[in-house]
């Protein structure tokens, strides 16, 4: 016991080593003087944000001190580290919209702190040529996400640009939009594509709604799916899009036919019966409240606890809920 915390002790003082003040960044510094500087010098902005635990980044690190790369940084942008093992830095960016899936990850600002461009940076760009290739990329009025979104609204609908552009809105945290270009691109496939490669990294990466024929197709052909890629990722990606849909804020809106056929595709990946009902329950209820139907709202949580008492916590908050919009005030109907 005593070794093996010897040997975590020694790998977080490596990982630490690791990310200590790269030459090729500036020290990070409040994130209101990083805007204003940039405004005032008119130099994008780049975020390399990363985790001191991950491997991958550890290995940028390295990369990233080059000269070659730090006299390109110091030229052409206010280039920053980011921790995102920091509180502080996942709500910075949450609250400018961005969604960070993996690291190391790329986040390009405009000097007004506007979203220019954000890129996952796996194995393939780890060198000097791929990392100044996507910098390049990212400052391209054409070529980097924000510039791709725009064509987008312009008209142009390639599918390239739509799957560019689907990452780029679910990565910035756009799901109206997101829906829409997803919606979009799902009007190019024809179901001899419906296990393509493309079509998959579409699910994985970018697809936060299950109502279109890409995925839909997807469900229809799982055996072709699980032959071509590991089956617990095949399931994962599929249950994370119906969940993404069961939690969003439409769901609100579905209808109950829309209901079933997200229980028919849970059911499908091989969700337990008790675990679709633990799943849709509150969303179910609170569509019954918004209707009005009390009594039916009633109906389904007592039947949802199959006569079993109803743990006090959660009657409390089931109560809390049938009391919301009750005509009139009077004692929680639960037993």
């Amino acid at each position: 016991m005593t070794r093996l915390l010897f040997l975590f002790s020694l790998l977080c003082s490596l990982a630490t080593v690791s990310f200590g003040q790269n030459p090729s960044f500036k020290v990070w510094e409040a994130p209101e003087a990083i805007f204003q500087r940039a405004s005032k010098e008119k130099k994008p902005i780049l975020l390399e944000a990363f985790l001191p635990t991950c491997p991958h980044c550890m290995a940028y690190d390295k990369t990233l001190r080059s000269p070659i790369i730090k006299n390109y940084l110091d030229k052409n942008f206010l280039a920053y580290q980011i921790d995102l093992s920091k509180r502080e830095n996942g709500l910075f960016l949450r609250k400018q919209n961005i969604f960070i899936p993996s690291t190391p990850s790329f986040v390009i600002l405009s000097p007004e702190g506007k979203i220019w461009h954000i890129e996952i940076m796996g194995e393939e760009l780890n060198s000097t040529q791929g990392i100044l290739k996507t910098l390049q990329i990212a400052t391209d009025p054409q070529t980097r996400d924000a510039g791709k979104l725009a064509r987008y609204k312009q008209g142009e609908r390639q599918p390239d640009l739509l799957l560019s552009t689907a990452f780029f809105t679910r990565v910035t945290m756009d799901t109206t939009q997101n829906i829409s270009i997803v919606n979009d691109y799902a009007k190019t496939q024809t179901p001899e594509h419906a296990d393509a490669e493309l079509n998959f990294l579409l699910i994985q990466k970018a697809m936060l709604d299950s109502d279109n024929s890409v995925f839909q197709n997807f469900l229809s052909n799982l055996p072709a799916y699980y032959a071509k890629y590991d089956s617990s990722l095949v399931k994962q990606t599929a249950e994370n899009v119906l969940m993404a849909s069961i939690f969003s804020s439409r769901a609100r809106k579905y209808t109950p036919a829309r209901i079933d056929s997200l229980k028919k595709n849970l059911s499908q990946i091989g969700v337990p019966a008790k675990q679709i009902a633990m799943r849709l329950i509150v969303l179910e209820v609170l569509i019954d409240l918004d209707q009005a139907a009390h009594a039916k709202a009633t109906d389904r949580i007592i039947q949802f606890y199959e006569g079993k008492p109803i743990p006090e916590k959660e009657k409390a908050f089931w109560c809390k809920q049938l009391a919301r919009n009750a005509s009139q005030a009077g004692p929680c109907p639960l037993p």
